[in-house]
């Protein structure tokens, strides 16, 4: 009997750990895909959907690199993909930084608080 968690005698990855790294490529294409879409309709660089869109788009191409699905990309060191995930990791990081600091400096609320509730019911009453 093979367990799901060894290699077969051919070198192979067989079992459950190969079957996760396409169903980790597929849930990770399905969001780019949904976020490429809402860039292509915001028309915008600058906007969320196209940033979020390129993050994906980094962290699949180094899932792609590290599982070697591509026999183009054998040629590139073995600890390539990982390093293109750390890559997407500080692209990701340095985005929600940058969109932090300019929402800050403009007085924009990035997110409302716990207490707001969307509508200003209760400011309209304390001014009647």
């Amino acid at each position: 009997m093979i367990n799901i968690f060894e290699s077969d005698t051919v070198g192979m990855s067989s079992g459950f750990f190969d079957s996760a790294g396409y169903v980790t490529l597929i849930l990770s294409i399905i969001p780019l895909v949904i976020f490429i879409y809402l860039a292509i309709r915001s028309k915008n660089v600058r906007a969320f959907q196209f940033q979020i869109s390129l993050f994906i788009a980094i962290y699949i191409l180094g899932e792609i690199i590290e599982t070697n699905r591509i026999t183009v990309f054998s040629i590139l060191p073995p600890d390539i993909g990982p390093q293109i995930h750390v890559g997407s990791a500080v692209f990701f990081t340095i985005m929600v930084w940058f969109r932090f600091y300019y929402a800050e400096k403009s007085g924009k609320k990035m997110i409302e608080s716990d207490t707001d509730n969307g509508d200003d019911s209760d400011s309209r009453l304390e001014q009647h």
